[in-house]
């Protein structure tokens, strides 16, 4: 038996040990959002920023939100693509790997902080715009239109 245990259900439960402190917690979020080796973006399924945010919440636990620009104006994120998607861990993190890697801002946020707070306001609108994004099936109809120019 190993001396921490990891995994406490591999289906449930997040992947990450119970004794994380959130500053732990933040850097393997960004870790994890910054690899272009489970990011490639391009033709790769994660050049669409619902995908990102799906791989996001089944590894760590979550949800996907997204909106659409014309609903969220104040929103800087999704301007040009006419809306986005990202995650919303359960311990209160948004992570973004697909802003990360086409616009290279943060990836992460700790919306428990008033820091974090303010930047996603300024960059995804106020809290209440953003929506749930109930399953896989929405990848289908992601927040983000197509557009050209944004492949890596």
């Amino acid at each position: 038996m190993p001396a921490f245990p990891f995994f406490v259900d591999e289906v449930s439960k997040p992947r990450y040990p119970f004794a994380v402190d959130r500053d732990a917690r933040r850097r393997r979020l960004e870790r994890f959002s910054r690899n272009e080796k489970i990011f490639p973006g391009g033709d790769h399924p994660t050049g669409n920023c619902g995908a990102c945010a799906r791989i996001i919440a089944d590894r760590f636990g979550g949800e996907v939100r997204g909106y659409w620009h014309e609903d969220n104006p104040t929103a800087r994120a999704g301007e040009v693509e006419g809306g986005h998607d990202f995650a919303v861990t359960a311990d209160r993190f948004l992570v973004d790997p697909w802003l990360y890697h086409y616009y290279g801002e943060s990836p992460v946020l700790d919306l428990a902080e008033p820091a974090g707070q303010a930047e996603a306001a300024s960059r995804y609108g106020p809290e209440q715009k953003w929506e749930p994004v109930p399953s896989r099936e929405s990848l289908k109809v992601s927040r983000a239109r197509p557009s050209s120019g944004f492949s890596r």
